[in-house]
C-alpha cells in the first residue's frame, strides 16, 4: 500500500513538473514574440521621429530661390514674402521693358532724322511721331536718357533677384533659431574643489554661478 501511494505521488509530481516546464516554455516564447514586436514598433517610431526631425537645409532653400524666385521662401515657410518678391520683379521688369522700348523708339527716330536708319527698317507710328515732333539733338538727349534708365533698372532687377536668394539663404540658416521671449537670470551657488597634491589639503572655490537664458 505505501508503495502505491509513493508511485501515485511520484507520477503527480512528474506531471506537475512537465506542465510547469511547458508553461515556462510558452511564457518564454510569448515574451520573445512580444519583445520582438516591441523592438519593431520602437524602430518604426524612431524612424518616423528621425524623418519628422529631418534638419532644415539652407543650401536647398538657396538653390530653390535661384531656380525659381520665391520657392526658397516657401520652403522656409515664409509664404508672405512671395508676393513681395514677385511685386518687385514685376515692377522692375516693367520699367526695364518700358525704358528699353522708348530707347529703341528714340534711336530709330534719331537715325531717321540723321539719315542713318538701316535698310529694311521702317518707323512705326510712335517712332514717326517722335521724328516729327523733335529735332535730332533732342532725340539724341532722350535716347541717352532712356538708355541710362534701362541699364539702371536692369541692374536693380538683377540685384532684387539676388536679394531674394540671399533672403532665402538667411531664413534657411535662421529656421531652427529659437527666439524666445523668456529672458531670465538664474543665480546658483558654485562650489568646485581645487586639485592639489595628495599631501596638501584640498580647498574649495566658493562663489555664484550666473545663467542668462534668452
Amino acid at each position: 500500500m505505501p508503495r502505491r501511494i509513493f508511485l501515485i505521488v511520484t507520477m503527480l509530481l512528474i506531471g506537475f513538473a512537465k506542465a510547469e516546464a511547458q508553461n515556462v516554455v510558452f511564457d518564454t516564447v510569448g515574451n520573445a514574440v512580444l519583445s520582438a514586436d516591441t523592438i519593431v514598433k520602437e524602430e518604426k517610431a524612431t524612424k518616423k521621429t528621425v524623418k519628422a526631425q529631418k534638419p532644415h537645409n539652407p543650401k536647398k532653400a538657396t538653390i530653390m530661390s535661384a531656380l525659381l524666385p520665391g520657392l526658397g521662401q516657401i520652403y522656409n515657410g515664409k509664404w508672405w514674402k512671395v508676393p513681395i518678391v514677385y511685386a518687385g520683379l514685376g515692377g522692375l521688369g516693367y520699367l526695364v521693358y518700358n525704358n528699353n522700348y522708348e530707347y529703341r523708339s528714340y534711336l530709330h527716330a534719331y537715325e531717321y532724322k540723321t539719315g542713318d536708319l538701316p535698310d529694311g527698317v521702317t518707323l512705326n507710328e510712335h517712332e514717326a511721331d517722335l521724328a516729327n515732333r523733335y529735332a535730332a539733338s533732342q532725340l539724341q538727349t532722350y535716347k541717352e536718357s532712356y538708355r541710362r534708365d534701362f541699364e539702371f533698372y536692369t541692374i536693380l532687377t538683377i540685384a532684387w533677384y539676388g536679394l531674394q536668394i540671399v533672403d532665402a539663404c538667411v531664413d534657411g540658416h535662421l529656421y531652427t533659431y529659437d527666439i524666445s521671449d523668456d529672458l531670465s537670470l538664474n543665480i546658483d551657488p558654485y562650489l568646485r574643489p581645487v586639485e592639489q597634491p595628495i599631501m596638501i589639503p584640498q580647498y574649495a572655490q566658493v562663489g555664484l554661478s550666473l545663467k542668462l537664458n534668452f
